[in-house]
């Protein structure tokens, strides 16, 4: 194993995101960076891999986001959720 070079964290995919939200749906970007990835913003570590496969995930279609409520006039929180066809089609292919 290369330790130190990113060889030994685990491969990380869309698929968890779209796991998690359908049991636990309408999650913010930050929670789901917790709990479906233990990486806690602010740390050393940026999150823009855990930013990137979030949006991947949205472009493809796998979950939506609503505007949950905005902060200032550029600031913005979404929750994201998988909608139903999605979910269903997930489900039986996994």
């Amino acid at each position: 194993m290369l330790a130190g070079k990113g060889f030994e964290q685990p491969y990380r995919s869309v698929k968890e995101i779209v796991h998690h939200l359908i049991h636990n749906p309408f999650k913010t970007e930050t929670e789901i960076q917790e709990e479906v990835f233990s990486y806690r913003r602010g740390g050393v570590e940026p999150n823009k891999k855990y930013a990137d496969m979030l949006r991947r995930g949205l472009r493809k279609g796998l979950y939506k986001r609503i505007l949950w409520k905005r902060k200032s006039d550029n600031i913005a929180l979404y929750r994201y959720y998988v909608p139903t066809s999605v979910k269903e089609n997930f489900l039986n292919n996994n």
